[in-house]
């Protein structure tokens, strides 16, 4: 039976997407486009969803399946790291005889509207940051004949001339979003998994509780999601962990929510409604270095959060406040230090190569990343997206590509004056090899193995290897000449 509407996800690899870190990289579920997926089917139009990535299908086989549903419509979503393989999948959709519009969603489009239509010919329409209200009106459009140009949101094809159509207001009641299709994806807790160090026990799942965030942060696209904080009240997310548990039989969530523990009342209500199901889940969140009660610390290891990963980008404070970080140094030992008191595993999210930086200021961070006390780490290249401050800006502090098919954070692309892209790569695999390799980190993934699951072994070893290889790489061939 044809359907209105197909959301395509397309075909990208984890190599494609997180370089030598493919093996550490995550295959989360694409909330984004089943939000969508849940709002048309609410509308009363039918929909069906392929994510290519996770049926781990390759361009000629996503083709296949897209002509075998032959729907309406058809919406691909991409960021800017995929945005290539979308227009090379609607390009080949469109050689082939496809005659259902395409649509392009998700940030990349978001932040470069009219840029994103001219680029690529084979996009049909554009919509702009949210989609949920948007897509129903597509549709009823699409089959009664209404104009495009009156939906507000969208960027549009008349003719030869790509056209922006008013803006849409963001959605303030989150609520008022149906859960998730998850129904409409490959089965959940044997496709998708997040990074072997954001779970503690598998099959895990992921979930967006809020949209918007209250940062400044140069580096950030902020207005993809608007730049205002939302979030789902504490019913509406509990009602989300409820559908996992019971129906997917989910025992860990990680919640990738810009920064999960802003609105602390919200937390509170969410920990004590899982105590009180007696669910036995373990779940890690994301979160700003802000102040967070003692109390809130206490309650949220009882209801189970086993890691809170920080934004901490960087440990030289001249650099975080160019940035428009909006926190210090301290706060952040602060914090680490209440963090793992409480007994949850404090994780550090860092970026190499940030305006400022230097040969000092890479030492700096690389002191602070194994003396700070954190459990855990992360660093990528410091890389202006589309969307953010600082991709209009970067080119007044050193050299910048804005070419985008090498934007991604597995390879500098924005090299900060008085650096060359060679000593952030050195610099990059130093801090991955001074932290990784302590015999404190190796004990502490070792017991990780012996209470992990036969999946979990391999994936957290075969994690091991690779970042090892990483981190020793530029080192062992500098000692061998």
């Amino acid at each position: 039976m044809k359907k209105d509407l197909l959301l395509v996800n397309p075909p990208i690899t984890l190599e494609e997407r997180y370089g030598s870190f493919a093996s550490v990289g995550s295959q989360a579920p694409p909330l984004g486009i089943c939000y969508l997926a849940a709002s048309v089917r609410k509308s009363g139009y039918s929909v069906e969803i392929i994510d290519a990535p996770a049926l781990n299908i390759d361009l000629t086989h996503t083709i296949k399946e897209i002509a075998k549903v032959n729907a309406e419509l058809i919406g691909l979503t991409a960021s800017t790291v995929s945005i290539y393989r979308a227009s090379e999948l609607a390009k080949e959709l469109k050689r082939i005889g496809i005659k259902a519009p395409i649509m392009i969603g998700g940030p990349h489009v978001s932040s470069l509207p009219r840029e994103t239509l001219e680029e690529f010919k084979e996009f049909d329409i554009g919509v702009i940051n949210e989609g949920e209200l948007a897509l129903p009106k597509i549709i009823a459009c699409h089959k009664g004949g209404g104009k495009i140009g009156d939906i507000a949101g969208l960027v549009y094809r008349n003719g030869e001339e790509v056209v922006l159509s008013p803006p849409r207001k963001t959605i303030e009641d989150l609520d008022s979003i149906p859960y998730p299709a998850w129904d409409l994806l490959p089965d959940l807790p044997n496709h998708y998994k997040p990074s072997p160090h954001s779970y503690l026990r598998l099959p895990s799942s992921s979930l967006i509780t809020s949209r918007g965030c209250n940062g400044t942060c140069t580096f950030c696209a902020r207005p993809f999601m608007g730049e205002k904080y939302r979030g789902h009240s504490a019913e509406y997310t509990v009602g989300m962990i409820d559908h996992l548990v019971k129906v997917y039989g989910i025992k860990d969530i990680m919640f990738y929510d810009d920064n999960f523990l802003l609105d602390q009342k919200r937390v509170a209500k969410i920990c004590e409604a899982i105590l009180r199901r007696n669910y036995k889940i373990s779940w890690s969140c994301l979160a700003r270095p802000e102040i967070i009660s003692d109390d809130l610390f206490n309650l949220i290891k009882r209801a189970g959060c086993w890691q809170i990963a920080y934004g901490i980008e960087s440990a030289d404070q001249e650099i975080l406040d160019h940035i428009k970080k909006r926190v210090t140094i301290e706060r952040v030992e602060e914090l680490i230090r209440k963090t793992n008191e409480a007994g949850i595993h404090s994780r550090g999210y860092f970026m190499i190569g940030c305006p400022g930086e230097t040969k000092e200021t890479i030492e700096k961070t690389t002191r602070f990343i194994t003396k700070s006390g954190l459990r855990d780490f992360h660093v990528t290249f410091c890389t202006p997206m589309p969307g953010a401050e600082l991709f209009d800006t970067a080119h007044h502090y050193g050299e910048f590509e804005r070419d985008w098919k090498k934007l991604g954070f597995w390879d500098p692309i924005f090299i900060p004056k008085g650096l060359t892209k060679q000593q952030l790569i050195d610099g990059h695999r130093r801090m991955y090899r001074k932290f990784y390799l302590r015999p404190s980190i190796f004990l502490r993934y070792l017991f990780k193995l012996f209470i992990a699951n036969p999946r979990s072994i391999i994936d957290i070893t075969q994690a091991g290897f690779y970042v090892a290889k990483y981190a020793l790489g530029g080192y062992m061939k500098k000692r061998i000449t």
